[in-house]
């Protein structure tokens, strides 16, 4: 068997597709009507949208306002224009000998406008502003982010999926053990029965195979209520009522016989992805805080009617647009302080997926080992299995000649069981196994 270190420490089980028709076929099922997984997808979807918020924010922004307000009282300015120009204008009459210039009354001038209305339409557009495109770049990661946790989600369900399908498995092989040994006890019910009656066994043989029948009977019942406890469970990651009929893959174990083919699956660990992610939205938001000493230029552009009254006309029309400039001088060293904390969470994420994709190449080195060894022993219960079979076929033969004692029967009996439901038990470990390795290397496809 090939070796498996820890920079090449990834295999990934193959199975026959035709094997894994109908459980693809579940596991689709389940993904599908997952509600948790639902509610996680609605998360990639608010992510989305606050993408397309932040690249709206590129766009120009107009604003349509009107003001209307009437005033009375409140702080007045006096203007003593009458003071400053009668006079004049009396000299300039005499002089012209006309009453051209009439006598002005002094002003009071309010500060509050009475009767006035201001309507306008303001258009903002940003020219340079570093902070809307890092603002959009930690939007686009996010989607990133959220993506990947839902794929581990995902990745977890498809295992707790097939194991549960797999249990299922099992518990149907245990009903089907049970199953033959009640016909193989019933038989040895009749055979003893047969005997006493041609006076070849005392009636304690039927006794006691009449308690053998009794303990499979009960054995019986137990498998089958595991079985249908299987069921619900398995319909229950489905999201179907727990009676639903389930559809029994046997061609499945087939699958345990195939070789592994290794593969360098690391940078598939949705895992990993995620703390890159982060790391990404990490550097992303340094270079935001970086940008706090370059300068923020908007421009701007409104148009409207301003004036006493609602009379629209040219006189009341105006234009105003320019550009504004803003820079952040100082602020208490507050934007270094950001940099500072940035630059440390980002060099903690560095020591966190170093960590973290450690334990996945051990995960991956302990599920392989685990596989490998579940693969033997399941070879070791089988050649039980024929064993057993034998040594019971031969002492059946022998007890109805007469040449063998009931108790060697009924003990060739049990060991046969045994090592059937060994082997059913083997069985569904080395698939839960091969599930665990397919995890450990984010092989199956989603």
């Amino acid at each position: 068997m090939k070796n498996i270190t820890a920079a090449f420490a990834l295999c990934l089980l193959s199975v026959t597709a035709n094997a894994q028709t109908i459980l693809d076929g579940y596991i689709k099922t389940g993904i599908d009507s997952n509600l948790l997984l639902k509610q996680k997808t609605f998360d990639v979807t608010k992510a989305q949208i606050d993408l397309q918020r932040a690249k709206a924010l590129f766009l120009p922004q107009a604003d349509l306002s009107s003001q209307y307000t009437l005033a009375a009282g409140g702080r007045t300015q006096d203007v003593p224009i009458g003071d400053l120009l009668n006079n004049v204008y009396k000299s300039l009459n005499q002089l012209t000998s006309s009453n051209k210039f009439v006598q002005v009354q002094n002003q009071s001038i309010k500060f509050l406008p009475n009767n006035f209305q201001d309507t306008k339409i303001a258009i903002a557009l940003p020219v340079y502003n570093p902070e809307l495109k890092y603002n959009r770049a930690i939007k686009e990661e996010a989607i990133t982010g959220t993506q990947a946790e839902i794929n581990i989600y995902k990745r977890d369900l498809v295992k707790s999926i097939k194991q549960a399908y797999y249990q299922y498995l099992q518990a149907g092989k245990a009903v089907e053990v049970y199953t033959n040994a009640l016909t193989v006890v019933n038989e040895n019910l009749r055979v003893s029965e047969k005997l006493v009656k041609n006076n070849v066994a005392t009636r304690d043989v039927i006794l006691k195979s009449q308690a053998q029948v009794s303990a499979v009977k009960t054995s019986l019942i137990d498998a089958q209520e595991n079985r249908k406890n299987a069921a619900a469970y398995f319909n229950f990651l489905l999201n179907r009522p727990f009676e639903t009929n389930i559809e029994a893959d046997t061609p499945i174990y087939s699958s345990l016989d195939n070789n592994l083919a290794l593969t360098d699956a690391s940078a598939n660990r949705e895992e990993l992805q995620q703390i890159r992610s982060g790391e990404k939205t990490l550097q992303t938001s340094l270079h935001l805080n970086q940008s706090f000493s370059l300068p923020r230029l908007n421009a701007f552009y409104n148009v409207g009617f301003q004036g006493f009254g609602f009379n629209v006309f040219d006189r009341q029309f105006y234009q105003l647009g320019g550009l504004q400039l803003t820079w952040s001088i100082f602020k208490g060293n507050d934007n270094k302080l950001k940099i500072r904390q940035a630059q440390a969470s980002i060099e903690q994420l560095h020591t966190q997926y170093d960590d973290v994709q450690k334990q996945l190449q051990l995960q991956v080195v302990t599920t392989y080992n685990s596989y490998t060894a579940a693969v033997e022993a399941l070879q070791s219960a089988h050649d039980e299995v024929l064993s057993t079979r034998e040594a019971y076929r031969l002492t059946d033969k022998k007890y109805r000649e007469g040449q063998a004692l009931q108790i060697e029967l009924i003990d060739a009996r049990i060991q046969m069981t045994n090592a059937e439901i060994k082997y059913s038990l083997a069985q569904l470990n080395a698939l839960n196994k091969s599930a665990d390795v397919e995890r450990a290397n984010a092989a199956y496809k989603l």
